[in-house]
Order: structure tokens, then sequence, then C-alpha cells
């Protein structure tokens, strides 16, 4: 990302805006969500009647192998004819059960479960790095059964909004919308400030950059969010923010508002399930992404302030490749460990990223005790920066 360093907590960054309408297709891997009895040709048969299984066990592996979706499972089911051992997890706990396979009247295999491996739905694009096509969508986290899916595979899709269900005060609204085929993007995070990945081609979302704020400079008064309630067709919505809250931890209700855009309230009745993400803006910076409405008045939304997710995705940018640099480091031993960071770091000097420098300075402060004086060169730029070094 291209930024100019303002002040100690003011770092802002060139973004693509976002806004438009995607399809959401987040891997859960293999959960059972309920069981039936299977029709066989001597009848109906729970295959599961005397297994240790429970709606919304997570399958990780059968006969100790590895799955990871649906058509795995499926995989290892024409391999075998008989019993099988399924490895669930279950509140954070492992089980392992066994379970008979039965035919079916149709002469096909079944456990008589119910599995899914995927949650399908649609969001709103909140900004795109346009240096290495990265982006960021949804504004807050997506939940199960009060449980955060807490997940780095999935695909973001096209999708066109057919209809709108409107909004009225005790009953929530809905974009309605298709999914198209085309894959736009890989998902490499979903957390509680939304999701993450990296799009395949910028072509899909060309616009002119816009700058991101902070939180301090987020001020009461209008602004502006931008979605797509018809079709695939961006438009702008005047809003007017009654309430910012300053935090110190990330928090998806950061920025109150309430919609004042006639047209907006004519055509939803105010903010819809499928607005999460769509970018607010004020003043010509990008503050933060719709996140939540009140459903008992769906005039009434919040926002999560920008800069929490600018956070997520530099940390999931970097996260990868420092666990790499880490494993690759240790094996080389301490002193081409430090010529390594020294030769990192330079680059990361170089390409002005100072979120990039620090967190790369951070992450590796366990890699050798020989790296403290590295690391203590910069422990004032640490410091200033809100990192702390305990040697």
């Amino acid at each position: 990302m291209s930024l100019t360093n303002l002040s100690a907590n003011q770092i802002h960054y060139q973004v693509i805006p976002g806004g438009e309408t995607i399809g959401l297709k987040v891997n859960t891997g293999v959960q059972i969500v309920g069981k039936y009895e299977v029709l066989t040709k001597t009848g109906k048969i729970s295959p599961w009647k005397d297994s240790d299984i429970f709606e919304n066990d997570k399958i990780i592996a059968i006969n100790n192998q590895k799955i990871n979706n649906n058509q795995e499972l499926l995989d290892i089911l024409k391999l075998n004819s008989n019993e099988i051992e399924l490895t669930l997890e279950r509140n954070k706990q492992i089980i392992n059960t066994k379970i008979n396979i039965v035919i079916t009247k149709d002469n096909e295999k079944s456990l008589g479960l119910y599995i899914k491996d995927k949650i399908i739905g649609i969001g709103t694009m909140t900004f795109i790095d346009p240096i290495n096509n990265r982006f960021a969508s949804l504004g807050h986290g997506i939940y199960e059964d009060n449980e955060l899916i807490n997940t780095n595979k999935g695909t973001i899709v096209n999708s066109k909004i057919q209809s709108i269900k409107k909004a009225m005060p005790g009953t929530a609204g809905e974009k309605r919308a298709s999914l198209l085929s085309n894959n736009l993007g890989n998902i490499s995070l979903c957390c509680d400030t939304g999701i993450y990945g990296k799009i395949k081609s910028i072509n899909d979302f060309k616009k002119d950059l816009i700058s991101t704020s902070v939180q301090e400079e987020v001020k009461k008064g209008t602004a502006y969010f931008y979605t797509v309630i018809d079709n695939q067709n961006i438009q702008k919505y005047k809003i007017e923010i009654t309430d910012v809250f300053l935090q110190t931890n990330s928090s998806p209700k950061g920025i109150k508002f309430k919609v004042v855009d006639t047209q907006l309230i004519k055509e939803t009745g105010g903010i819809v399930q499928g607005m999460s993400g769509s970018p607010i803006v004020q003043d010509n910076k990008l503050i933060g992404a719709v996140s939540h409405v009140n459903v008992e008045n769906p005039l009434i939304g919040y926002g999560i302030h920008i800069e929490w997710m600018l956070k997520d995705i530099e940390k999931r940018a970097l996260g990868v490749g420092l666990k790499l640099l880490r494993a690759k480091v240790r094996h080389l031993g301490t002193e081409q460990n430090l010529k390594i960071m020294q030769s990192i770091y330079e680059k990361l000097k170089t390409s002005k990223n100072i979120d990039c420098q620090l967190l790369f300075i951070s992450d590796m402060l366990e890699v050798s005790p020989t790296d403290k004086e590295l690391l203590s060169a910069h422990k004032d730029k640490l410091l200033k920066f809100g990192y702390e070094i305990e040697f």
C-alpha cells in the first residue's frame, strides 16, 4: 500500500474504494447439520444410531485420513464398504467414533448424515489494495450458532441484485441476489472485522484511488456510503453521522449514523442485509464500512472504523511470509539469521510501508537473542508506533 505518515497514530493509505455486491463462499470444513434414516431395499436404517455423533460436530478425518470438504468424504466412502471411523471435533474436543456405511435402495452409499462444507451469502466489497490486489469486505465477522467462523479458505464471486426486501421496524430487510460462476478471488482470512483475501484481477475494480482516514478524523455530520441495490450498479447514498466512538481495540460499532437519503429510504427502507462492508466516505476519505443495523429502526446503522480493517489486512499479508521466514532463518543459524533480517528490513524500509516494517520487527522478536542488537536500534521507532520491546 502507498501511505503517508502524518503522525504517530495517523497513517493514511491510498486504496480502491469498493461498493460492489459480492458473493461469499466461505469454507467451514465438513460439518454435520442433521441426521436422517436411510431408505434401503429392506427398510429404513439409522447408521448413526450407535455412534457418538451430534449435530454441529465437525468431521476432520475418516480412518485417520484428513478431509476438508464434502467431495473428499464422498471419495473415501467409495473406497469403503462397511464400518469407518470418524474423527470429530466437538466444542474444541476430539472424539473418535465408528459408523456403518449402508446401501440405499438406489445402490448408493450413505451415512445418514446431512453435511455441509461452506457458508454461502452476499456482502459488499470495502476496498482493494492496488499494489498487491488484497481486498477487505463485510466489516464484521460471520457467526453460526453464536460462534465466530474463523477460517482462511473460500472464494468470492460476482453477484447481481435481483430485488430488495424492504426493511421495516422490527423486520430486517435484505438484498436478494444471484451469484455468478466466475471466481473473483480467494479468501485468506475471516475474523471479527471482516473477510480478507486477494482478487485475481485489478481490472475488475478499476476506480480512482481514495485516501483512508483514522478514527480521530471522523466527525459528526454528512457522509455517504456506496452500495448496490439494483443489478450491479454502485450508487452513493447520504447519511448523517450522529456519534463517533474512539476505540483502543477493534469493534464493529465505531460509527453510528442515520440514513437521510430519500431515494434509498424509498427503495430499501434503510439499511438491509447485504450492505455490510459498504464503504463510508466523508470529506473524500474512506472512514469506515457499514457493519450493523438497528432492526427496530432500520434508518439507524453502525460502521466499523476503517483502521481496524487496515490493521487486519496488513497482519494477514505478513503472517504467512513471516512463518516461513522464521522457519528458514532458524534453520540457517544465528549469523545468517541476522543478515537475512537486516536485508529484509532494508527492503521494507524502501517500500515506505511503516506498518510492514514494524509488524516484521515485532513478529521476529522471538527468533534469537543475537537479533536484540538489531531490534534495540529501532526501539524508539517501535515505541512511537505502540510496540513495546522487553528483553
